[in-house]
């Protein structure tokens, strides 16, 4: 039908802006990103069973905006689509800890109970898993844009 499905994050892939983000930030520039990037996917679905036909995904240069030196919690969620795969991930500028991994989707109300709290392995890189998740936390004390 005309549409490419490379990558998205919560239901939205990313859109190269014509002017760098730390540039327009600055010199406050209008129009170049948003500030409404998702915390969690708008459409959820079983990312790694038979995926929907409409991913119901948008296109956006969008920013979610954190605190510094606030303690941020991300869970990667592997999916079935186009060519499953383990994923290496790494965070430009962090060190990050691996509190969780396992197989299948993320189930919120299960797989917290499973989490490293106490002694969880810090990385630069992790891998997620072939149809799998994978939780990381990492300090936010290292700013690409302050705000």
């Amino acid at each position: 039908n005309g549409t490419k499905t490379v990558a998205d994050i919560n239901n939205v892939s990313f859109v190269l802006p014509t002017v760098a983000l730390l540039q327009a930030h600055y010199f406050k520039l209008q129009g170049i990103f948003t500030d409404d990037f998702p915390a969690n996917p708008p459409s959820p679905y079983n990312y790694t069973g038979n995926p929907p036909a409409n991913l119901q995904t948008t296109n956006g240069t969008k920013v979610y905006r954190l605190g510094f030196n606030e303690t941020v919690e991300v869970v990667l969620q592997g999916t079935s689509l186009i060519a499953p795969e383990s994923h290496p991930i790494h965070l430009h500028g962090f060190n990050f800890f691996v509190v969780g991994k396992g197989l299948g989707n993320f189930d919120k109300g299960k797989d917290l109970s499973s989490f490293n709290l106490v002694d969880p392995v810090e990385r630069n890189t992790m891998s997620v898993p072939t149809a799998g998740w994978t939780a990381i936390r990492f300090r936010a004390d290292n700013p690409g844009k302050t705000m």
